[in-house]
């Protein structure tokens, strides 16, 4: 029982010092970015706050441009035919006779064309 507790306390200090040094060689090896790029970066848009924030809000611009293109290509894409744009409404017409309904409305004109003609019958007497 001893020894098994020493032989994990051996093994969880060598992996614990093995992450140390992995981390040390990641950071020690620089930066991902060379740091000609980061000084030319700084020198062109970091300098001054107007510049800084004017990257930023450009920056911040073109990716929700670029963001909501994407997405509603994504969405269109995967709802082709179920949105209203997509649908063909042709499948849907529903036969219909126009001329019924325009009988209809001459036959309420003409209905009300006699009720005033009475009216006005009743006014002469």
């Amino acid at each position: 029982m001893m020894f098994s507790t020493l032989a994990r306390r051996s093994l969880l200090q060598n992996g614990r010092q093995q992450l140390v040094n992995n981390s040390r060689r990641t950071a020690a090896s620089g930066p991902p970015i060379p740091a000609s790029a980061l000084r030319q970066w700084y020198n062109t848009f970091g300098k001054s706050n107007i510049t800084y924030v004017s990257f930023v809000v450009v920056g911040m611009l073109v990716v929700e441009t670029v963001y909501g293109v994407t997405t509603d290509f994504v969405w269109n894409t995967v709802n082709q035919g179920k949105t209203f744009e997509t649908v063909d409404w042709t499948k849907f017409v529903v036969e219909d006779d126009d001329d019924d309904d325009d009988d209809d409305d001459d036959d309420e004109e003409e209905e009300e064309g006699e009720e005033g003609e009475s009216e006005d019958d009743d006014d002469d007497e």
